[in-house]
Protein backbone atom coordinates (compact mmCIF):
# COMPACT_ATOMS: atom_id res chain seq x y z
CA UNK A 1 0.00 0.00 0.00
CA UNK A 2 2.68 2.61 0.80
CA UNK A 3 4.40 1.54 -2.72
CA UNK A 4 1.41 1.87 -4.28
CA UNK A 5 1.15 5.25 -2.65
CA UNK A 6 4.87 6.45 -3.41
CA UNK A 7 4.38 5.54 -7.05
CA UNK A 8 0.77 7.92 -7.46
CA UNK A 9 2.57 10.75 -5.70
CA UNK A 10 5.59 10.41 -7.57
CA UNK A 11 7.62 10.05 -4.36
CA UNK A 12 10.32 8.08 -3.50
CA UNK A 13 9.63 5.02 -1.68
CA UNK A 14 11.91 5.14 1.29
CA UNK A 15 10.92 8.63 2.06
CA UNK A 16 7.62 7.87 1.94
CA UNK A 17 7.92 4.53 3.97
CA UNK A 18 10.05 6.57 6.70
CA UNK A 19 7.57 9.73 7.08
CA UNK A 20 4.83 7.30 7.04
CA UNK A 21 6.51 5.48 10.12
CA UNK A 22 7.30 8.94 11.84
CA UNK A 23 3.81 10.23 11.94
CA UNK A 24 2.24 6.78 13.21
CA UNK A 25 4.72 6.91 15.84
CA UNK A 26 4.22 10.45 16.65
CA UNK A 27 0.59 10.96 16.24
CA UNK A 28 -0.86 7.44 15.65
CA UNK A 29 -3.87 8.45 17.57
CA UNK A 30 -5.10 11.13 15.01
CA UNK A 31 -5.72 8.55 12.77
CA UNK A 32 -8.55 5.78 13.14
CA UNK A 33 -6.37 3.10 10.24
CA UNK A 34 -2.88 2.46 8.59
CA UNK A 35 -4.96 3.28 5.32
CA UNK A 36 -5.90 6.81 6.74
CA UNK A 37 -2.63 7.37 7.25
CA UNK A 38 -1.09 6.20 4.28
CA UNK A 39 -3.88 8.31 2.90
CA UNK A 40 -3.11 11.38 4.44
CA UNK A 41 0.59 11.14 3.74
CA UNK A 42 -0.32 10.29 -0.01
CA UNK A 43 -2.07 13.47 -0.09
CA UNK A 44 0.78 15.57 1.77
CA UNK A 45 2.99 14.10 -0.60
CA UNK A 46 0.79 15.26 -3.89
CA UNK A 47 0.62 19.01 -2.09
CA UNK A 48 3.99 19.29 -1.63
CA UNK A 49 4.83 18.68 -5.65
CA UNK A 50 1.82 21.09 -6.29
CA UNK A 51 3.52 23.64 -4.03
CA UNK A 52 6.82 23.04 -5.87
CA UNK A 53 8.35 22.16 -2.23
CA UNK A 54 12.25 21.56 -2.96
CA UNK A 55 13.27 17.90 -0.71
CA UNK A 56 14.71 20.18 2.33
CA UNK A 57 11.52 21.99 2.52
CA UNK A 58 9.60 18.88 2.45
CA UNK A 59 12.06 17.35 4.83
CA UNK A 60 11.18 20.40 7.07
CA UNK A 61 7.34 20.41 6.92
CA UNK A 62 7.04 16.67 7.36
CA UNK A 63 9.15 16.90 10.52
CA UNK A 64 7.31 20.16 11.82
CA UNK A 65 3.59 18.29 10.54
CA UNK A 66 4.73 14.95 13.10
CA UNK A 67 5.41 17.14 15.52
CA UNK A 68 1.86 19.75 14.73
CA UNK A 69 0.08 16.06 14.80
CA UNK A 70 1.57 14.67 17.91
CA UNK A 71 0.42 18.15 19.76
CA UNK A 72 -2.57 18.16 18.12
CA UNK A 73 -2.21 21.40 16.45
CA UNK A 74 -0.49 23.49 13.82
CA UNK A 75 0.76 26.52 15.31
CA UNK A 76 3.46 29.27 15.23
CA UNK A 77 6.67 27.60 13.32
CA UNK A 78 5.03 24.43 12.03
CA UNK A 79 2.08 26.36 10.08
CA UNK A 80 4.94 28.80 8.76
CA UNK A 81 6.96 25.58 7.26
CA UNK A 82 4.02 23.98 5.89
CA UNK A 83 2.67 26.89 4.68
CA UNK A 84 6.16 27.58 3.01
CA UNK A 85 6.40 23.81 1.71
CA UNK A 86 2.82 22.82 0.88
CA UNK A 87 0.41 26.65 0.49
CA UNK A 88 -2.41 24.32 -0.85
CA UNK A 89 -2.94 23.34 2.48
CA UNK A 90 -4.08 26.46 3.96
CA UNK A 91 -6.22 26.75 0.83
CA UNK A 92 -8.07 22.92 1.45
CA UNK A 93 -8.86 24.10 4.64
CA UNK A 94 -11.03 26.96 2.99
CA UNK A 95 -8.39 29.91 4.78
CA UNK A 96 -6.23 32.53 3.40
CA UNK A 97 -2.38 32.18 4.66
CA UNK A 98 -2.99 35.04 6.65
CA UNK A 99 -6.48 34.47 8.34
CA UNK A 100 -5.05 30.61 8.93
CA UNK A 101 -2.25 31.82 11.05
CA UNK A 102 -4.96 34.14 12.97
CA UNK A 103 -7.05 30.91 13.90
CA UNK A 104 -3.14 28.70 14.68
CA UNK A 105 -2.90 31.12 17.29
CA UNK A 106 -5.89 30.08 18.88
CA UNK A 107 -5.34 26.53 18.41
CA UNK A 108 -8.32 26.39 16.44
CA UNK A 109 -6.10 24.40 13.59
CA UNK A 110 -6.20 20.57 15.41
CA UNK A 111 -4.60 18.01 13.92
CA UNK A 112 -8.65 16.43 13.22
CA UNK A 113 -9.07 19.68 11.20
CA UNK A 114 -5.44 19.25 9.00
CA UNK A 115 -6.40 15.61 8.31
CA UNK A 116 -10.16 15.98 7.37
CA UNK A 117 -9.21 18.81 5.22
CA UNK A 118 -6.78 17.19 3.24
CA UNK A 119 -8.70 13.92 2.79
CA UNK A 120 -11.85 15.68 2.29
CA UNK A 121 -10.31 17.19 -0.26
CA UNK A 122 -7.95 14.69 -2.16
CA UNK A 123 -10.01 14.83 -5.47
CA UNK A 124 -9.50 18.79 -5.75
CA UNK A 125 -5.65 17.29 -5.09
CA UNK A 126 -5.54 14.37 -7.03
CA UNK A 127 -7.42 16.49 -10.02
CA UNK A 128 -4.66 18.73 -10.08
CA UNK A 129 -1.58 16.76 -9.50
CA UNK A 130 -2.59 14.46 -11.91
CA UNK A 131 -3.07 17.39 -14.60
CA UNK A 132 0.32 18.11 -14.34
CA UNK A 133 3.38 16.76 -16.48
CA UNK A 134 5.57 14.35 -15.07
CA UNK A 135 9.21 15.87 -14.38
CA UNK A 136 11.89 14.13 -15.58
CA UNK A 137 13.00 13.89 -11.79
CA UNK A 138 9.66 12.27 -10.97
CA UNK A 139 9.96 9.41 -13.43
CA UNK A 140 13.94 8.27 -11.98
CA UNK A 141 11.80 8.46 -8.69
CA UNK A 142 8.89 5.84 -9.88
CA UNK A 143 11.25 3.40 -11.70
CA UNK A 144 13.94 3.79 -8.81
CA UNK A 145 10.80 2.76 -6.93
CA UNK A 146 10.21 -0.11 -8.73
CA UNK A 147 13.13 -1.26 -8.58
CA UNK A 148 14.31 -1.30 -4.94
CA UNK A 149 10.36 -3.48 -4.48
CA UNK A 150 11.48 -5.68 -7.18
CA UNK A 151 15.10 -6.23 -5.74
CA UNK A 152 14.05 -6.19 -1.74
CA UNK A 153 14.12 -9.63 -1.50
CA UNK A 154 17.55 -10.19 -2.93
CA UNK A 155 18.83 -7.33 -1.06
CA UNK A 156 17.88 -8.58 2.12
CA UNK A 157 19.13 -12.16 1.39
CA UNK A 158 22.70 -10.37 0.50
CA UNK A 159 21.79 -8.40 4.15
CA UNK A 160 21.52 -11.48 5.81
CA UNK A 161 24.19 -13.22 4.02
CA UNK A 162 26.77 -10.56 5.19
Amino acid sequence: KIFASAQRARAPIMDTAGAIAKMGLNAGNAFETNDELIAFMEQVNKQFVIGGASAQEQSNAMVQLSQAMAAGALRGEELNSILDAAPGIARNMGWAEGSIKKYAEKGAVSAQVVKASLLNMAQETNEKFNSMPMTFGQVITTVQNTLLQTFWPIIQAIGQGA
